[in-house]
């Protein structure tokens, strides 16, 4: 029974990282699915530590136990990593030093420690990692509890600054995408929020079980099903939806194909932004964005965002989303014998329901069907 909780995460990081594997070999790194893969590669190594741990595999733990120190201080880190290729397009060079280098520098340092230490200088198997103790450590003994007591501090900071700033990142992504499309259904981040305030449950969590020992957990297969079981289902949760993203800021750009810094020109009011978009019923376009209105106005995008922002204190989404809902609503009162998804396509919406949801945030009820 053990074995079988032991090796259920990894195996649903395994599921995902062949997954992604095939999506990148069909359709390429689209969505950043290249940078979800590492992560899913390295929290699959992560697991693989665990097993060996839980199942009293001392012969092969030296080894696998560097790397499971190596890949505990990465994953967060590897996840936020992730979340910024599908947000703001590229990972810095900065990033990807400050993401990688300390676990492998310290995964390295475990390593030459373990190969140093004598035969009898392995009692700290016993002594520390399944006891957490430092009574009768060797002079290298001790040097390796401290290494490991090191990428506990490290892996807390990983955490909150992956919450952190992934939360910001995500919010940053969406008000971009609200400024640029009227219809977001396809291209907002579905599900990764929620999954980082999980996250960040899971990391107290999984800290606090660090700095007690995971040897509470040995040998105790239902003790240790509850937070395995509840790891494996987060982490197929993060693969899921993950895998189902296709969109992100790389398709903003491919689509737009312009520059985000391009200065704002032009003397519009918001007066003929509301004139082009109203007379000419654009807003009934399911596919409108903002660069649509710029060009039969004959300016850019950003000078419209501005003017949407600043002068109206809306997003371009909110703006059109707004416009269709009291169209729909005249619709339905003045046309009786349409549908609720007749009214709903001759207002511009694709989906049922954004249309309900929009409806009853502007109009404070839902439509009858």
């Amino acid at each position: 029974i053990q074995a079988l909780i032991t090796v259920t995460p990894m195996l649903v990081c395994m599921f995902w990282t062949v997954m992604l594997l095939l999506e990148i070999y069909e359709h390429g790194n689209r969505a950043a699915h290249g940078e979800l893969l590492l992560w899913a590669f390295t929290a699959t190594l992560l697991y693989v530590g665990h097993c060996v741990f839980f199942n009293n595999e001392y012969r092969v733990l030296p080894f696998v136990d560097s790397m499971y120190v190596t890949c505990n201080m990465a994953v967060f880190p590897l996840y936020l990593r992730y979340i910024t290729k599908l947000t703001q397009g590229r990972v810095s060079p900065g990033m990807n030093a400050l993401v990688l280098m300390p676990p492998l520098v310290l995964g390295v340092a475990v390593l030459v420690v373990y190969i140093l230490m004598t035969p009898a200088e392995a009692l700290f198997f016993d002594i520390y990692l399944y006891h957490n103790h430092f009574d009768g450590l060797s002079s290298l003994g001790f040097l390796q509890a401290v290494l490991h007591h090191v990428g506990k501090v490290l892996f807390a900071v990983g955490v909150v600054l992956t919450v952190w700033l992934g939360i910001r990142k995500i919010k940053a992504y969406h008000r971009l995408v609200d400024s640029i499309y009227a219809t977001t259904d396809d291209k907002r981040l579905r599900g990764i929020t929620p999954i980082l305030l999980l996250l960040l449950v899971t990391g107290v969590v999984s800290f606090m079980a660090n700095a007690v020992g995971r040897y509470v957990f040995a040998n105790r297969a239902l003790l240790l099903g509850i937070p395995f079981m509840v790891f494996s289902t987060l982490l197929f949760a993060i693969g899921y939806f993950g895998y189902r993203q296709q969109f992100s800021y790389v398709d903003i750009d491919m689509e737009e194909g312009q520059p985000e810094e391009e200065p704002c020109v032009g003397n519009f009011s918001t007066e003929q932004v509301q004139h082009v978009i109203m007379d000419e019923q654009l807003f009934l376009q399911s596919d409108l964005k903002v660069d649509d209105v710029a060009r039969r106005m004959g300016t850019n995008r950003r000078y419209v965002q501005q003017l949407l922002n600043v002068d109206m204190g809306m997003s371009f989404n909110e703006y059109i989303n707004r416009l269709r809902t009291d169209h729909a609503e005249q619709l339905l009162k003045k046309e009786a014998e349409l549908s609720v998804d007749e009214v709903m396509r001759l207002s511009g919406y694709v989906s049922a329901s954004t249309f309900y949801r929009n409806f009853k945030k502007y109009k404070g009820y839902k439509p009858r069907t």
